[in-house]
């Protein structure tokens, strides 16, 4: 018999999460396909669906909510099947309606996530340290690459103020993580970044201080190709925007900006 326990704190039957499509199950099927199909975790669609992430509790709702009536080999738990019934299970939809803006193949060579920066202007001379993961944009999921970075140097211009917070990074032009090393520098204008500033802003609200799930990591790709199409980058370089209300202080500079970038780690995989 599959390990089961009735959750104390039940969803309603005819629970629909928020902004989510039904989904009916087949033959073969498994949240760990469906999952991956939608480019998510197993159990992040799990716990969209049912609220836990105990198994035997997940197994009380594959039977009494889903339907299910058969085993896996061992018995311990349920399968979906094509005669389960109801069989609906859901999709968050902003993971499946999250718009392309450009080719995926543009984003071969662009990176992009959260990194942890602190900044200080004096008049014309400032300094900047930047720490963070980044992720191929163009990468298939769930095998995406990631570097985790830093970048140190000053920056000479019109400035005022300083901060510690979250940024978006935006690292173009670079086909691997070793590509990265080296110097980077470029005009650059931390507080206004593309044509449509309000609604980039708060699309970074969203994102928070990490990206950990595949759907932090889709908006990241969105984001991105935001300033792609807006900016019109094309000159290979690391781009930094400031996000709202992740940090103390205020910084707002416009000037020459140069530092060192140091690769610390690769690997594949969010986070």
């Amino acid at each position: 018999m599959p390990i089961e326990k009735q959750p104390r704190d039940l969803i309603p039957k005819d629970y629909h999460p928020p902004s989510s499509v039904i989904y009916k199950v087949r033959d073969n099927e498994s949240f760990g396909t469906i999952a991956k199909k939608y480019h998510m975790e197993e159990w992040e669609l799990i716990y969209e669906n049912f609220k836990t992430r105990d198994p035997a509790e997940v197994n009380w709702y594959l039977r009494n909510y889903v339907g299910c009536n058969k085993k896996t080999s061992d018995g311990k738990n349920y399968v979906f099947s094509a005669d389960a019934t109801p069989g609906l299970i859901h999709i968050p939809d902003q993971i499946i309606n999250i718009p392309r803006l450009v080719e995926p193949s543009v984003l071969r060579n662009v990176w992009a996530g959260i990194a942890k920066s602190h900044s200080g202007d004096l008049a014309v001379i400032g300094a900047h340290d930047l720490t963070g993961k980044i992720y191929n944009l163009g990468d298939e999921l769930p095998d995406v690459r990631n570097a985790v970075i830093n970048i140190n140097g000053w920056k000479f211009g019109v400035g005022l103020g300083g901060s510690i917070g979250a940024v978006f990074v935006v690292a173009h032009g670079y086909e691997n993580q070793v590509q990265m090393n080296g110097v980077t520098e470029a005009w650059d204008f931390d507080f206004s970044v593309v044509g449509k500033l309000d609604s980039f802003l708060k699309g970074l609200k969203g994102i928070g201080k990490t990206i950990d799930t595949i759907q932090k990591y889709k908006k990241t790709r969105w984001l991105a190709e935001n300033v792609i199409r807006n900016r019109g980058i094309t000159t290979p370089g690391f781009y930094a925007i400031s996000i709202p209300m992740a940090g103390v202080g205020l910084h707002i500079w416009g000037g020459w900006k140069f530092g060192d970038i140091t690769v610390f780690s690769i690997g594949k995989g969010i986070p």
